[in-house]
C-alpha cells in the first residue's frame, strides 16, 4: 500500500506539471514556428531508431558529424578511435530526440525506443568505478535528462508503474556511485557540477525513491559551494573556456527550471549566479551572437542560452541578445510559461559595451549593440583549468560585424593527435612569442610543463577610445625570464593600435601573429612589398567589408588551421611578423578600416626639437578623413632624466597613453587614458 501510495502522490504531482507545462501547447508551437529545427528533430529521431549516432547540436561539448551505426548496441566502443565519442554516447543528450519527435508526431515508436534505449543502458552498463561508460561527469548528465524522460513517460502513460521503479531505482544507484566516487576537486569543476545539479533535480521530483541519508542535502550544500568557488562576481567562470562556462550555465538552467516546475524554491544563490553568468555570455557574444573559440571551446551561437536565461531572470536586456521568439530547446525546457513570458517580456539593451573581468582577464569591448558592430576580445589572465590554452596577451577582432581576427580553437582532445598540443600553444594564437617557443609548453592534452604567470589587466575608457594594458612573466625556452606587455587602443570608429613591448636579456628574434577567420581573403600591394610608401601591409577581406594592417614590420602569409568546432579544421592564413632584437623589443601594429590613413608621427620633449624614439613613447595618427584625426601616444619607457613634459605637433602631452583629436587642423580634445 506504501508503495502504491508512493506512485500515486507522484502521479498528483505530474499532472500539476502537466498543467503548467503544457506538453500539448508545446508541440504544437514547435510544429507551427519552430519547423526547420522540428524537421531535424525528426529525422535525427529516425537516425537514432536504426541505432545510428550523430553529435552535432549546438552545446555537445564534443562533436562528431560522421554517423556511426551499431546494430547491436555497444556502449564502450568508440568507432573513430575517440574516447570522448564513447562519452557523449553515454550522456544520453542526442536521445532526447525520441522523446520530441514522438511530441511533435504522436508515434509512440519513438518514446518505446527511448525506454529500450534506457533499460539496455541499465542492463549492460555496470557501476565500475574507471569504466568508460560511467564517467562521473557523464553520469551527471545522464540522470539529469533521465529525470525530464521520466516526467514525460509518466505524463504520457507510456510506462508503468514497475517501469517507473526500475527507472528510479537506477537513478538511485548512479547516485549512490557518484557521492561515494566524489573527489575533491570536483568542487572547483564542472565535472562536480554537473554531477550535483542532476541530483538536486531529481531530488525536486522522485524524493520518495531516491537514496536518503542527507545525500539531497549533501548535494545542494556541494553545489552553493561549487557556484561560489567557481563564478567571479562578473559572473566569468574559472576555467576560462567559454564552452564549459556554457555547461555549466545551461544546467544551472535546468535546474531551474526543474525547480520551477516542481513547485519548489529556487534557491536565491542559484538565480544570481545564473543572471551574472548570461550577462557574461551577452557581453562575450561577437556580433554575430556566437561565442569565440577561446581555449577549449567551439564557436557557437548563444541566442538559446541567452533566450532561456531571459526568460528564468525575466530579463529585457538578455532578451535583446537572444531570439525574437523562443527557440525549439527553449521551448522543450520552459514549457508554455516560458511561451507566455517572453511574449510579453519587453526587448532591450544594456547601456554599457564593455566588460572588464578582472579575475579572469578577459576583456570585451564593442562599439555597440547591433550586428554590424566592431568587438574586440582581449585576454590576459590565470591559465584556469587544463582547457586553458597559451593565449596570454590574445586579442580576436570582429570589423563591422565579421570575424577578421580569431582563436585557432581546439580540435582534439585525443592524446595522439598532434594537433592538439599545437592548438594549446601560444603560436596558434594572435600574439608574440619569442625565439619560436610558446610561453606555455604544454605536456600532452591536460597539463604544462609550464605557464606564464599574468598580472593584473588595467583598462580605461573615455568616449570613444578603450585603452587596456596586458602583462606577463614568463620563461623562454632556454630558462631566461621574460617580460611581455601589450597594449592595445580601440576606437569605436573601427581602429586598433597594438603596442608589443618585450624584455628578455640577450639576442632573440620575436613572431607577432594573426590568424584570420577562414571566410577573410587577403590582398598585397606592391609598394607595402617593397616597403615603401605608406600604405597598409596587407588589405584583409570579409566579403564586402575591408580592414587594413599596418605597422612598421612586413608580415608574411602562410597557410594555417583553425578549429571552430571539435573535429573540425579549416584552412585559413596566419600573418606573422619577425623582428631580431637585442634585450629589448618595441613595437606597433595597427588595423583600421577602409579608408583610414595610418602613419607614425614624431614626438618631442617640450623645449627640444630632437625627436624621441618610438622604443620611448610610440605615436600614431589615425586619419579618418581629410577633416579629421586621432594621434594615439603610449608611452613604453620611464623618462627619468630631464624634461618629462613632452609635446606632438605643438601639443603638450603627459601620461601613460594620451589621445588627441583634431579636426581641422586644431585641437578639439586632448583624452588621458
Amino acid at each position: 500500500m506504501a508503495e502504491q501510495g508512493r506512485f500515486a502522490r507522484l502521479m498528483e504531482r505530474v499532472k500539476v506539471w502537466r498543467a503548467e507545462y503544457g506538453p500539448t501547447e508545446v508541440a504544437a508551437y514547435l510544429r507551427e514556428r519552430c519547423g526547420g529545427e522540428a524537421g531535424q528533430v525528426i529525422e535525427a529521431a529516425g537516425r537514432l531508431m536504426d541505432q545510428t549516432f550523430v553529435f552535432t547540436d549546438p552545446w555537445d561539448m564534443e562533436p562528431c558529424g560522421e554517423p556511426y551505426a551499431f546494430p547491436e548496441m555497444r556502449w564502450d566502443e568508440a568507432p573513430n578511435g575517440d574516447p570522448e565519442w564513447v562519452y557523449m554516447l553515454n550522456r544520453h543528450d542526442s536521445l532526447q530526440k525520441l522523446l520530441q519527435a514522438w511530441r511533435l508526431t504522436g508515434d509512440e515508436a519513438y518514446a518505446g525506443k527511448l525506454k529500450w534505449y534506457l533499460f539496455h543502458w541499465m542492463e549492460h552498463n555496470p557501476l565500475i568505478p574507471g569504466g568508460e561508460t560511467v564517467r562521473t561527469i557523464d553520469t551527471g548528465i545522464r540522470c539529469m535528462n533521465w529525470t525530464v524522460f521520466l516526467l514525460f513517460f509518466l505524463d504520457g502513460g507510456l510506462v508503468s508503474e514497475e517501469e517507473a521503479e526500475r527507472i528510479l531505482a537506477g537513478m538511485g544507484d548512479q547516485f549512490r556511485y557518484l557521492r561515494e566516487a566524489y573527489i575533491g576537486k570536483y568542487t572547483l569543476s564542472n565535472w562536480g557540477l554537473l554531477q550535483t545539479t542532476a541530483m538536486c533535480a531529481a531530488y525536486c521530483w522522485f524524493e520518495e525513491y531516491l537514496p536518503g541519508g542527507g545525500l539531497k542535502e549533501w548535494a545542494w550544500k556541494e553545489l552553493e559551494t561549487q557556484l561560489e568557488l567557481q563564478v567571479g562576481d562578473d559572473g566569468s567562470h574559472w576555467e576560462q573556456s567559454i564552452m564549459y562556462h556554457m555547461e555549466v550555465l545551461n544546467s544551472c538552467m535546468k535546474l531551474w527550471a526543474v525547480c520551477r516546475f516542481a513547485g519548489e524554491e529556487t534557491p536565491g544563490w542559484l538565480r544570481r549566479t545564473v543572471e551574472r553568468m548570461s550577462r557574461y555570455v551577452l557581453f562575450a557574444a561577437g556580433p554575430d551572437h556566437r561565442q569565440l573559440a577561446q581555449a577549449d571551446s567551439d564557436v557557437t551561437d548563444v541566442r538559446d542560452v541567452l533566450t532561456k536565461a531571459a526568460v528564468l531572470c525575466g530579463s529585457p536586456e538578455l532578451k535583446g541578445g537572444g531570439y525574437k521568439a523562443l527557440d525549439l530547446d527553449s521551448c522543450w525546457l520552459l514549457g508554455s510559461w516560458g511561451l507566455r513570458v517572453y511574449e510579453n517580456l519587453a526587448e532591450g539593451r544594456p547601456a554599457e559595451t564593455s566588460l572588464v573581468c578582472g579575475d579572469t582577464g578577459n576583456i570585451y569591448l564593442r562599439s555597440g549593440w547591433g550586428e554590424d558592430a566592431h568587438y574586440t576580445y582581449l585576454h590576459c589572465g590565470p591559465l584556469g583549468s587544463s582547457h586553458g590554452h597559451g593565449d596570454l596577451t590574445q586579442i580576436c577582432l570582429y570589423f563591422e560585424g565579421r570575424p577578421f581576427l580569431v582563436d585557432s580553437g581546439r580540435y582534439s582532445y585525443r592524446e595522439d593527435e598532434p594537433l592538439r598540443v599545437k592548438f594549446k600553444e601560444a603560436g596558434a594564437h594572435n600574439v608574440c612569442t619569442i625565439d619560436g617557443a610558446s610561453q606555455a609548453r604544454a605536456e600532452g592534452s591536460w597539463s604544462y610543463r609550464s605557464y606564464g604567470e599574468a598580472f593584473r589587466n588595467s583598462c580605461r575608457e573615455k568616449g570613444p577610445l578603450h585603452f587596456a594594458e596586458l602583462a606577463y612573466h614568463g620563461l623562454t625556452e632556454q630558462g631566461r625570464p621574460c617580460l611581455v606587455k601589450r597594449k592595445v587602443a580601440v576606437h569605436d570608429s573601427g581602429f586598433w593600435l597594438i603596442v608589443n613591448d618585450i624584455c628578455c636579456e640577450g639576442s632573440h628574434k620575436v613572431e607577432e601573429c594573426y590568424h584570420l577567420d577562414g571566410s577573410v581573403r587577403t590582398e598585397r600591394e606592391a609598394q607595402a612589398e617593397a616597403g615603401t610608401g605608406e600604405v597598409p601591409r596587407w588589405r584583409l577581406l570579409s566579403g564586402d567589408v575591408r580592414l587594413n594592417l599596418w605597422g612598421q614590420q612586413d608580415f608574411s602569409l602562410e597557410p594555417c588551421w583553425v578549429s571552430p568546432r571539435y573535429n573540425c579544421l579549416e584552412k585559413s592564413g596566419r600573418l606573422t611578423g619577425v623582428r631580431r632584437f637585442e634585450d629589448r623589443f618595441t613595437g606597433w601594429t595597427a588595423f583600421a578600416g577602409d579608408g583610414i590613413q595610418v602613419k607614425s608621427v614624431p614626438v618631442q620633449r617640450a623645449g627640444d626639437s630632437r625627436e624621441l624614439g618610438e622604443e620611448t613613447v610610440t605615436a600614431v595618427e589615425f586619419l579618418l578623413g581629410e577633416r579629421e584625426s586621432w594621434i594615439i601616444l603610449i608611452w613604453n619607457r620611464e623618462i627619468c632624466r630631464g624634461t618629462k613634459l613632452l609635446t606632438c605637433r605643438g601639443v603638450p602631452v603627459y601620461g601613460r597613453a594620451v589621445a588627441l583629436h583634431v579636426r581641422d587642423g586644431e585641437l578639439c580634445e586632448r583624452l588621458r587614458l
